[in-house]
């Protein structure tokens, strides 16, 4: 497993920061896109493992909101309030059983909104001042946190943070990942962020590692409602996109309002 993760780790690493500081913006958007479309699919495919139409409908709504996402927040609305009334329209025309129709309508927007409205805000984040930086600081602390949370978790963890939603998660492994995150907010800043105060960093990065945890925990809600291990099989030894992402969502869309509302 942790060879696996390694060699993942090994191609992955400079594939995305070959995209994130490329002079234009397009392939990373082009990458965020098909992530996110693939990310909807593995959505589709544990919510409605044996319903085809829901699960098209499911992908195909949430590629109209990552489409929608490349041309901006505006577009994703539009794109979100056609999702929302084609949905309706759907449990009040295709569902005779209705009450049970709006609940899959509820587990259908869910999928959209969790990875195609929260992924993209990788695209808009790339879009503001030293955004390739900010990319980074995002993913280097999920990283580098997820690392820390690994090694830390195997080592010594032996108090279960929540059994009923991640048997394996320990409470040593999430103290691991917020210092693991600490030290990668602050390397951050000594290479690339140095406009950055120290209290600014670290406040970051305590913020996001408690963020990308309730991420990942959240993502195992679901798998554990849906009644499956993984997400997917795209990564060796990580799982499926999800898998992947689940802990990146919440800092990377905490990140760009902050930045847009407070920098």
């Amino acid at each position: 497993m942790l060879r696996a993760r390694l060699a993942t780790a090994a191609v992955a690493i400079p594939l995305l920061l070959a995209l994130i500081l490329y002079p234009s913006s397009w392939p990373l958007t082009v990458f965020v896109a098909v992530v996110a479309i693939v990310g909807v699919a593995e959505y589709a495919g544990m919510a409605f493992p044996t319903r085809r139409g829901e699960c098209l409908l499911t992908i195909g709504l949430g590629t109209l909101v990552v489409g929608a996402a490349v041309h901006g927040l505006t577009a994703v609305g539009a794109a979100l309030a056609f999702a929302v009334s084609t949905g309706l329209v759907w449990t009040l025309l295709a569902r005779p059983d209705f009450e049970r129709g709006l609940a899959d309508l509820g587990l259908l927007l869910l999928g959209i909104l969790y990875v195609g409205l929260l992924l993209p805000h990788f695209i808009f984040l790339h879009q503001v001042a030293r955004g390739p930086q900010w990319v980074i600081f995002v993913i280097a602390i999920g990283m580098v946190g997820d690392s820390g949370g690994y090694f830390v978790g195997h080592l010594w963890g032996r108090h279960k943070l929540m059994p009923r939603v991640s048997p394996g998660k320990t409470i040593e492994g999430s103290l691991g990942i917020v210092v693991a995150s600490l030290f990668g907010a602050a390397v951050c800043k000594l290479l690339f962020l140095a406009e950055l105060g120290w209290h600014e960093t670290l406040a970051l990065g305590l913020i996001m590692a408690i963020l990308g945890q309730l991420g990942d925990l959240s993502e195992s809600v679901m798998k554990r409602t849906f009644g499956t291990k993984e997400s997917g099989w795209l990564f060796p030894g990580h799982g499926g996109v999800l898998d992947r992402i689940d802990s990146l969502l919440f800092p990377v869309s905490f990140l760009y309002y902050y930045i847009v509302l407070f920098r």
